[in-house]
């Protein structure tokens, strides 16, 4: 197995904590455990015994889980070191050598890369810009073979914050059912729609999907490292095969503030947050995009914690993107990490002064060099 380098990551991980304003997160800001628990849940953690936990998670935490999907059992859900975990084992467990894998582009690329590096022929459906991020749903028949085995998607979408609507998710989960395809979906950030209207789980329209989640991203906790598969019973004890290989356990202290963290109620609450910061910061973006619309341009996502965002200047977006690292403390996430050149993604999950100052110093400083 030989794995290519992990773009993405690579240039958040050796830049994203040295400069002033980073504007390259794709999550909300996250919360303090101060914020989060009450002092009785804050003492109850004092207790929490720091041992081996369940390998494919907590009981009580996959029931809770399974409860937020339609008719799920605990047993059809396995809790992971984050849904990076998730992602990996699915992948291990469900797809072999010369398998093909249809990716809905752009995406976060974590399984489009992995899969790769296990022998997966990868095909690409893109997103079109032209259609406001919207797939070309026609132009899958064209693209499966009978070694098709999977699609999977990351919706709502990384980079642009697209949605699908419901009959085009309707329709996609008709194509692989016709197809006899499973479907995978990345939803890290549902729940985080703009607008309060929560779509629902690919889990709870197809019987052949597999279902990645996790605290991350539109629940604004990345530093728990808790994510999560939920697929039918068999799949699902597959990846659990594959977890003992991996990491044994996610941490008894995350799974524990997890389980507060996925009941209704609080999960609401914590949604509200999120969907708060992000309409503020998509309104200063929008006023931000109308004062510069020389310069930049961007279908205004409606969902997630990032702006994909169009530029008119003659620079490579790497290049774009260093030039401001090191001239105004800024980082942002090149295009080019996508196959996207021309393209920066720009976090909208920080805090509101944090967003306009970053954009400020982005503005002055492309209208002064270009």
């Amino acid at each position: 197995m030989r794995l290519q380098e992990f773009s993405l990551e690579r240039i958040q991980s050796l830049y994203e904590n040295t400069v002033d304003h980073n504007l390259s997160d794709s999550g909300v800001h996250p919360y303090t455990m101060r914020e989060l628990l009450n002092e009785k849940q804050i003492n109850q953690l004092l207790d929490v015994e720091l041992g081996y936990g369940w390998t494919n998670g907590e009981p009580k935490l996959r029931q809770s889980v399974a409860n937020l999907y339609k008719d799920r059992s605990s047993d059809e859900v396995i809790i992971t070191n984050g849904s990076a975990e998730a992602n990996i084992i699915m992948v291990i467990s469900m797809l072999q050598a010369g398998d093909e894998l249809i990716v809905i582009v752009p995406n976060y690329l974590q399984i489009w890369g992995f899969a790769k590096a296990v022998g997966v022929v990868v095909k690409e459906l893109p997103l079109r810009e032209d259609m406001g991020w919207q797939p070309d749903l026609g132009a899958l028949a064209a693209m499966v073979t009978e070694r098709t085995k999977m699609i999977t998607i990351c919706h709502p979408n990384n980079p642009t914050g697209s949605t699908l609507p419901r009959k085009s998710m309707d329709a996609l989960v008709q194509f692989a059912r016709d197809h006899d395809l499973w479907l995978h979906a990345d939803e890290v950030y549902k729940g985080s729609e703009l607008d309060g209207n929560e779509g629902p789980s690919f889990a709870d329209l197809y019987e052949k999907s597999m279902v990645t989640s996790g605290l991350s991203k539109a629940l604004a906790l990345p530093g728990l490292r808790i994510g999560w598969l939920v697929g039918p019973e068999p799949e699902i004890y597959k990846t659990w095969q594959s977890k003992d290989y991996i990491s044994i356990t996610a941490s008894a202290v995350s799974e524990y503030v997890a389980d507060i963290v996925v009941q209704p109620a609080k999960r609401d609450e914590i949604l509200a947050r999120s969907r708060r910061i992000l309409n503020e910061n998509v309104s200063i973006l929008s006023n931000w995009l109308n004062n510069n619309a020389n310069l930049f341009s961007c279908i205004l996502p409606k969902a997630g914690g990032m702006a994909f965002v169009r530029y008119t200047m003659d620079i490579n977006s790497s290049e774009l993107v260093h030039k401001l690292r090191e001239h105004r403390s800024i980082m942002l996430l090149p295009g080019d990490v996508y196959g996207m050149d021309q393209f920066i993604r720009l976090g909208i999950g920080a805090p509101t002064s944090h967003i306009e100052e970053g954009l400020k110093h982005l503005s002055d400083y492309v209208r002064q060099n270009f």
